[in-house]
């Protein structure tokens, strides 16, 4: 495995690939890396891609009241990781080499970046558009991988793609859990073993609302309340929001009319200092 900070290195060897008639798989991530980013990982590197991951800390998706300083941080397991996973090139860039002009202007971002996620954090798409954007301009033609553990984030990608005409292909992969149903999460380190126990309620909460869809539930205000109640009863934890959006178009449901429509709840919750999303895909049957 190479392993390169400077933008011209990587670029240098993302050209060798290609030269040997390989196609560019590109997972970004922000380090501390985990079982769902190894499934990306491992995704691109059987679908016998050159695989490149890099790892940035992208301070502007951090609002002045979250996490940047304490954002967990493991570089030489991360490169241990990688190399296990057969990682062709590992790209840790300084912020000057992301942003040689300092911080640049907010990437745009379309209306799926500014409700659920994007009211509660306003920063946050607006910073991870703007990296991404920086990513992509220096990789070029490419698969990226995302996990859909971050839905919401996935949909402000490939809006981003189909806006700046990226060459890149978003791929989506599924959300890797443990065995209580917690999807994994750097910020999961934030917890403690009580917390962690407490914080599984967020997929047993989410997997109500998808039954009580598979049921004949079709009104968004009695799936938001049965999920909130749930959370509420089951755990410690301070609930953000609860959102019913169409799978497809990210638009917010009031009623779930269609047959066959695709249908993803949304959740966010924090427990103790750490806020955790997650999400489930569910389609509407036949009554």
């Amino acid at each position: 495995m190479e392993i390169v900070s400077s933008v011209k290195d990587f670029q240098f060897l993302l050209s060798e690939g290609r030269n040997s008639g390989k196609e560019i798989g590109f997972v970004p991530t922000m380090g501390a890396l985990h079982e769902g980013h190894t499934s990306l990982i491992d995704t691109s590197v059987k679908q016998k891609k050159s695989t490149a991951v890099s790892i940035f800390i992208n301070p502007l998706q951090f609002s002045a009241e979250e996490d940047l300083d304490n954002y967990p941080s493991s570089l030489e397991k991360d490169e241990e990781i990688c190399i296990n996973h057969k990682v062709d090139i590992l790209f840790c860039p300084t912020q000057k080499e992301i942003y040689p002009n300092g911080p640049p202007e907010p990437e745009e971002i379309g209306e799926i970046g500014t409700i659920l996620e994007g009211k509660s954090r306003p920063s946050h798409f607006p910073g991870v558009a703007t990296v991404v954007a920086r990513l992509f301009e220096i990789v070029g033609k490419s698969c990226a991988y995302f996990g859909e553990k971050d839905f919401q984030q996935v949909k402000v990608v490939n809006d981003l793609v189909k806006r700046r005409q990226f060459p890149v292909e978003i791929v989506a992969c599924p959300t890797i859990r443990q065995v209580d149903g917690l999807a994994l999460s750097s910020r999961n380190a934030y917890l403690t073993q009580d917390q962690l126990t407490d914080a599984s309620v967020l997929y047993r909460a989410l997997t109500v609302g998808a039954e009580s869809i598979l049921n004949g539930e079709k009104n968004s205000e009695n799936l938001k309340k049965l999920i909130s109640d749930v959370v509420k009863s089951e755990s410690k934890g301070d609930l953000d929001y609860v959102g019913i959006v169409d799978s497809e178009t990210f638009t917010p449901l009031n009623l779930l009319n269609d047959l066959g429509e695709q249908v993803r709840i949304l959740i966010a919750c924090k427990f103790g200092n750490a806020r955790l999303i997650d999400n489930i895909g569910v389609v509407v049957p036949e009554t």
